[in-house]
């Protein structure tokens, strides 16, 4: 049996989306919208609004996956809600290359919010490829292939219960690699 290396188990993602929620509640007062990435960021969203201390609407976008070499990422859906004249923050469960969040930032900053800001459970700074200035973020980490809590590999692992780091080389032999360690504990 593989054994993943948790870098956030349980109780340490509980006190970073705390701690998330608290910033956030402090900097928006007056109510904020958060724009959640689908799907990887739907844990992380649900647990951090429900955490938060202000009125908060909620609303999300797909893209479709960039294709690697070109950057080029388009809605697959887009937000329903008028942005203009709104505090935004865009909920992102990993920062990696920057190329979704840099997307993101200036499709919404067309439509003329007040703020307009970026939270992230995970930032992964090593594999940037467009700088993107992120607000809030819960966790920064090497160059580490992470699954758990929202992030996943072909489909699995977005339940787990905390993140950890991966062998991407043990996953893409045996998908289900680490099912036992992270879902039998």
């Amino acid at each position: 049996m593989e054994h993943p290396d948790v870098l956030l188990d349980e109780v340490e993602l509980r006190a970073v989306v705390d701690r998330l929620a608290a910033e956030l509640s402090a900097e928006y007062d007056d109510g904020v919208v958060m724009v959640a990435v689908l799907r990887g960021s739907v844990p992380f969203l649900a647990d951090l609004v429900r955490a938060m201390t202000i009125r908060a609407t909620v609303d999300f976008v797909s893209l479709s996956p960039y294709t690697p070499g070109t950057g080029r990422v388009r809605f697959v859906m887009d937000a329903s809600t008028n942005l203009e004249g709104r505090q935004v923050v865009i909920v992102e469960d990993i920062v990696d290359t920057g190329l979704t969040s840099a997307f993101l930032l200036g499709e919404f900053a067309r439509r003329s919010p007040a703020t307009l800001s970026l939270c992230t459970l995970i930032d992964r700074p090593a594999r940037r490829v467009v700088p993107v200035e992120i607000g809030h973020t819960g966790l920064q980490i090497e160059d580490r292939f992470v699954i758990g809590y929202g992030l996943d590999f072909e489909g699995r692992y977005r339940n787990a219960k905390c993140v950890a780091a991966a062998d991407l080389d043990v996953l893409s032999a045996d998908p289900d690699a680490y099912v036992e360690a992270l879902y039998c504990a």
